[in-house]
């Protein structure tokens, strides 16, 4: 069944010096044999790819995606297995500790549809399906009148005047909402997400009360929902200058503006993993929007629709095509999965699928007709809508024409936009690389003098006693270096070098102390006492009400003020002049510098995705520079990440599955 060159012993500790596993994975594996008494080489070689599959935060293993001639994809594969998939689907279901569904006792392990899952994550991609479909099969507003519709349709057109699209997306998105008690509105940056939901909320608050709440999964992308919100509200007023001043101040009063996060929502209990709400202490909510949805993983998604009230409404924000979450799943790709279609060029695009029922009810409220859009097998399709276009990249805009061509992983397309010289893109060519010096890489050097020059903007404010630490902040906010990768020259560890001796050299920066004025801080754990975050981001700066003007480290919270907290008290952090894509999400920034790695590992070039580089072109708002290489620029784009799971299949089957 296997054959190897060595021991499994001896390989599995080979693998992990050669870092094709981790610790972790080894553990897992050698932890399960002796618990369940089973030294079968193919039972601890299947959990330590399980355990592996789980590190790169995929929800199960797919036994198909295996590799028999060489599981741990090593150079000079040292490990066969010699079965076919339903020959070891049966070997598996000999163990002890392996079980489908079905099962009268289920096991640590199920295999289910040819996925191999824990089973605790199995337990949470049924739950979250069987919440999602409830949610998508539930009609939003009690249709009991003949038409109970007819002053939606009123508001809807008072709220979104006819324009020379064929379609209006927001609007469309709008009263989809109105509809269903889930909603997902998804769609790049730009697209009027949080127009749209405020909107929405002007529609239903004016009509019922609702106890509504706003969440993201950051404190950061929370702060910048707030905004958000706060602008949409000012714009939305003086757009709705016909309605009497009374009512409009009545009805703007309800829609929330104060964003939380998904932790501070479900109530942290300090030294615990559970929360204060769950299934049997519901939230206290009619409505309930999360934002940045993308960043939403697996464990956490069913612990939001656990605690989710039998009556309430769920809206999800988000861009599909982003960075999926650090930890397990990719719900809100699973939950988009069905509408995705084949371009003729090769690329993805998307397509709607509604119910012939949900598309009459649509052009009902929007008179848009949607007939193109009818599915004979919608399943959740009626629940989603997709904003398609941009109001951030206007024409042709080089940001968005880039962002566009990456997220189709159109390579003479990326090729062409940055060949036509858009003023807001600018290349850095990685040169001299094979110098033992980075210094002689005149890409890095230029990205250094670009940095002193950003930076230095809000590192001159500091000792002008006339600007606040908050405008201090928003100025540092303005530019950001994001890296690729954690590790290495060109990774956030090595940037974060250059950057700050760069800085000091000018004399912008005196870092002789660990804590001195001006220096970027990101936090790496979270501190529920201090109310710090895993990717909070503030600044060691003079305190203004203290005479001594002692540092202080300064973060802006959710709700738009100010938390200082004394340096030696901040849990565990690092220097942010550059930090990872993945940590950027949920920001924005008027001018994002990425930096690509020269020569990346295997490992490396699997986390160099489309995904990856969309998100990093996609923080920006008016400038985009890349240091980087044209092969590796075109490779990771097009480099598509899929995570392995079931979701997608429990919410699109014709059957939708369920947890016994």
């Amino acid at each position: 069944m296997l054959t190897t060159t060595a021991s499994l012993d001896i390989l599995l500790k080979e693998w992990q010096n050669e870092r094709l596993l981790t610790p972790l994975d080894r553990h897992f594996a050698l932890q399960m044999a002796q618990l369940h008494q089973q030294q079968s080489p193919l039972f601890i070689l299947i959990c330590t790819l399980l355990s592996q599959h789980l590190s790169s935060q995929h929800s199960c293993l797919p036994l198909e995606q295996i590799d028999f001639s060489n599981p741990l994809k090593e150079q000079h594969s040292q490990c066969q297995i010699n079965l076919t998939v339903d020959e070891l689907t049966t070997e598996l279901l000999n163990f002890d500790a392996v079980s489908t569904p079905d099962s009268a006792i289920l096991a640590p392990l199920i295999l289910d549809k040819g996925n191999l899952y824990l089973q605790r994550y199995y337990h949470y991609e049924c739950e979250v399906a069987e919440h999602l479909i409830r949610l998508a099969q539930a009609p939003m507003l009690k249709q009991s009148s003949s038409d109970p519709f007819d002053d939606a349709k009123i508001l809807l057109d008072q709220l979104f005047t006819q324009n020379e699209q064929q379609y209006d997306w927001q609007k469309i998105s709008t009263a989809t909402a109105l509809t269903k008690r889930l909603a997902v509105i998804t769609g790049g940056p730009g697209t009027g997400k949080t127009t749209t939901v405020t909107k929405l909320l002007y529609l239903l608050t004016s009509q019922q009360e609702l106890t509504i709440r706003l969440v993201a999964p950051t404190g950061k992308a929370a702060a910048r929902l707030s905004e958000s919100i706060k602008a949409s509200k000012q714009r939305l007023a003086s757009e709705l200058q016909h309605i009497p001043l009374d009512k409009l101040k009545s009805n703007m009063a309800q829609i929330p503006e104060e964003a939380a996060t998904l932790h501070r929502l479900l109530g942290v209990i300090p030294n615990s993993h559970q929360f204060r709400h769950h299934k049997d202490n519901p939230l206290r909510l009619d409505l309930l929007i999360i934002d940045e949805a993308s960043m939403v993983d697996l464990p956490m998604m069913y612990k939001l629709l656990s605690a989710l009230p039998a009556q309430a409404s769920l809206i999800l924000l988000g861009d599909q095509d982003q960075l999926a979450s650090v930890e397990a799943g990719a719900v809100l790709a699973d939950i988009c999965s069905g509408l995705r279609v084949d371009l003729a060029n090769g690329a993805n695009g998307w397509q709607m699928r509604y119910s012939k029922k949900q598309a009459k009810l649509l052009s009902q409220l929007t008179h848009y007709p949607l007939d193109d859009f009818i599915s004979d097998d919608p399943q959740i399709g009626d629940s989603l809508c997709m904003l398609m276009h941009s109001h951030r990249f206007i024409g042709d805009a080089g940001i968005g024409q880039l962002a566009e061509a990456v997220n189709q992983a159109n390579l003479p397309r990326i090729a062409q936009v940055w060949q036509t010289g858009y003023k807001e893109l600018l290349w850095l060519e990685h040169s001299n690389i094979n110098s033992s010096s980075h210094h002689s890489n005149l890409g890095l050097e230029a990205l250094l003098v670009q940095s002193v020059e950003q930076y230095g903007a809000y590192l001159k404010l500091i000792d002008n006693k006339a600007v606040s630490a908050t405008e201090i902040i928003d100025s540092f906010n303005q530019y950001r270096i994001l890296c690729a990768m954690r590790a290495g020259e060109y990774g956030v560890e090595g940037i974060n070098q250059s950057v700050s001796k760069s800085l000091a050299t000018t004399g912008l920066i005196s870092p002789e102390q660990e804590f001195y004025a001006g220096r970027p801080v990101i936090i790496q754990s979270n501190d529920y006492n201090l109310g710090l975050f895993n990717g909070d981001i503030g600044l060691i700066l003079p305190d203004d009400v203290s005479d001594s003007r002692r540092l202080m480290a300064h973060f802006i919270q959710a709700d738009g003020g100010l938390l200082k907290v004394l340096p030696a008290r901040l849990p565990s952090h690092e220097t942010c002049y550059a930090m990872t894509v993945h940590k950027s999400q949920g920001s924005e920034f008027s001018h994002v510098s990425l930096v690509m790695p020269i020569r990346p590992s295997l490992a490396q070039q699997q986390l160099l995705s489309k995904e990856l580089v969309y998100t990093a072109i996609t923080r920006a708002k008016h400038h985009f520079t890349c240091l980087g290489s044209q092969r590796i620029f075109e490779q990771a784009s097009s480099r598509l990440t899929q995570r392995s799971s079931g979701l997608s299949e429990r919410l699109w089957s014709k059957i939708a599955d369920t947890c016994e």
